[in-house]
């Protein structure tokens, strides 16, 4: 096959070629310009930032019988070799689909034979993460242990994965994500070299899609010459990458505030029509909102949201119209829509019944202003019960629970019915209010303000105990990165592995929930052992300076508990201002959500 794709074709041969990796170029080239050659290096980042293309160069430079202030030639016979592939004391295997042990076997029986042409044995062994325990353990001894005249390079997208014990035998390099700016040069370069133009847009959209990975670019780059125009244009890069331009989402953006849902169903029927990805729109969409809440709360969105001038214009123009509580609702709404769809048999239907939702409702009133909100309240109430709150004509004025009750965080969810426990409440020529019950004023009063008396103090017993707000009373550990950092310097490296990713949870003083998500399983049953679950209380007794008892749980088992317990407080809540509606004599307003 004579064509070589774009990214194997603009493979760099030198260090230097490596675009933004500077600070693993600086310590390789000295490192083999002073010959202090490591037995082992760890190459770790995200996808195309040049790992494996690191690791060739590296092989021929430890090899190469002319090197260059650290560099291959590329020019001799070994450099050739090497690139030809004809030399085979430079290996590179795929750990991806030789991750058993006998292949690790297989390794460590060669390596006691000296190389036969060049200098070292090298073997690359990319996405290392991905050999299983046995073969690890396998390749343990031989990293711990490696002949003088073997190299091994390791490379990995998840160096979480890999266990502690290689991990301390490697020399580890980060590799960092390209900016975009970086990646449309190089892009400008190649395709200049094609004799192909690019516009700005195209080039920008094509750097911005690749996510700081360089391969991804030049990867959609080629797709984009195989279309045979000489020019690439910013629709063209659309039309390949499947997404959608920013008009279309400001047109969504505006049908959603007009509440125009027949607008909204045919922008989506042409999303389906024209192959876009759903799930890929949606996302796009909420950093779309992102960029609007930037717009309205940035005094300089320009620098700090990386768009046309034209498109920001417009998100500016759409911002001014939109609350901030809307768009931070908003976010919320597709970002949990985003993980129902990647398992629903017909996402469309989702997409559609989310806009609508969204047309149909607002931000809810925040939890955390029920407390300040029953605060006031209970104030109110204290000062009526004290005769301090009356009206120009000395007699009880009207209160609304609006006054009582100031709003604030965004308007309520549409569907509001109104309750008025004063139904049967008669109001005089004068204003004020009086009940049409047939009981004595002496005896009512007095047993209204026992009853507001001990209202009041259940209120302030409810505050007490943290419920008042309507939320749980669990919160999450502060220190819990300080308890990590102390099994760390403890030496306690696989729990501390196995617990980058979780939260904990006081229960209370003496309790402590280690919350681990979605597909931790394995960590959690190594974490719940009896040792390590001991070695875990003493850390935190360590930096909290008091002894605990700790478990671990699954994330959905603790939100499911902590769901349950909000609702439930929430409820106690809302029969406490209720009450204190009731003798107060105003209405009392539901928001239906």
């Amino acid at each position: 096959m004579s064509y070589i794709a774009l990214y194997r074709e603009w493979r760099p041969l030198v260090f230097e070629d490596v675009v933004e990796q500077e600070h693993v170029v600086k310590t390789l080239k000295h490192s083999v310009s002073t010959g202090r050659i490591a037995h082992a290096y760890l190459f770790c980042g995200t996808r195309g930032t040049g790992k494996t293309t690191m690791a060739h160069i590296l092989s021929r430079a430890i090899n190469c019988l002319n090197p260059h202030d650290g560099n291959p030639c590329n020019e001799c016979e070994i450099c050739k070799g090497i690139l030809s592939g004809s030399i085979l004391d430079v290996l590179e295997i795929d750990a991806a689909s030789n991750n058993s042990v006998d292949n690790i076997r297989d390794i460590r029986d060669e390596v006691a034979y000296s190389p036969t042409q060049a200098k070292y044995k090298v073997y690359i062994i990319d996405e290392v993460h991905m050999l299983s325990s046995g073969a690890f353990n396998a390749l343990l001894k031989t990293l711990e242990e490696p002949p003088a005249h073997v190299v091994f390079i390791l490379a990995t997208t998840e160096p979480h994965k890999i266990p502690a014990t290689i991990l301390s035998r490697c020399q580890r390099f980060d590799f960092r994500r390209i900016s975009v700016k970086s990646i449309m040069k190089r892009l400008e370069t190649i395709a200049s070299a094609n004799n192909i133009f690019i516009e700005d847009e195209a080039l920008k959209l094509m750097a911005k899609m690749s996510d700081g990975a360089l391969r991804d670019a030049i990867s959609l780059l080629d797709q984009c010459i195989a279309i045979g125009n000489e020019k690439i244009s910013y629709e063209d890069v659309l039309s390949i990458v499947g997404i959608v331009n920013d008009t279309f989402m400001a047109e969504i953006v505006d049908a959603v505030k007009q509440k125009n849902i027949e607008k909204i169903l045919g922008l989506v029927d042409t999303l389906i029509m024209d192959g876009k990805d759903i799930i890929q729109f949606v996302l796009d969409l909420v950093v779309y909102y992102r960029n609007l809440l930037l717009c309205k709360m940035v005094n300089h969105p320009e620098d700090v949201i990386d768009t046309y001038k034209s498109s920001l214009e417009l998100m500016k123009s759409q911002s001014a119209d939109l609350l901030s509580d809307e768009i931070i609702y908003t976010i919320k709404e597709l970002s949990a829509l985003v993980q129902s769809m990647r398992w629903a048999s017909n996402p469309r239907i989702l997409l559609e019944v989310s806009l609508i939702k969204l047309c149909d409702s607002g931000p809810s009133i925040p939890d955390d202003d029920m407390k300040a909100r029953l605060s006031v309240l209970e104030k109110r109430l204290n000062s009526i019960n004290s005769g301090m709150v009356k009206n120009s004509n000395n007699g009880m004025g009207e209160t609304s629970l609006e006054n009582m009750f100031p709003v604030s965080g965004g308007s309520a969810k549409p569907g509001t019915q109104n309750v008025n426990s004063n139904a049967n409440t008669n109001t005089d020529a004068n204003g004020s209010s009086r009940s049409s019950g047939n009981n004595t004023s002496g005896n009512e009063n007095q047993d209204n303000k026992n009853s507001d008396n001990s209202a009041s103090g259940k209120l302030n017993s409810a505050e007490s105990t943290g419920h008042v707000d309507g939320q749980s009373s669990y919160k999450y550990l502060d220190s819990w990165d300080s308890v990590l950092e102390e099994l760390k310097s403890c030496g306690r490296i696989v729990l501390y592995t196995n617990l980058l990713d979780t939260k904990a949870v006081e229960l209370d003083d003496k309790k402590i929930c280690i919350v681990f998500g979605e597909g931790k399983g394995f960590n959690k049953m190594l974490c719940s052992r009896a040792e390590n679950i001991e070695i875990i209380e003493k850390a935190v007794a360590k930096v909290l300076g008091r002894e605990v008892r700790v478990r671990c749980i699954d994330d959905d088992a603790f939100a499911e508990k902590r769901d349950k317990e909000k609702a439930a407080q929430k409820d106690e809540l809302m029969e406490k201002a209720r009450d204190i509606a009731q003798k107060l004599n105003v209405p009392f307003n539901i928001i239906d959500e």
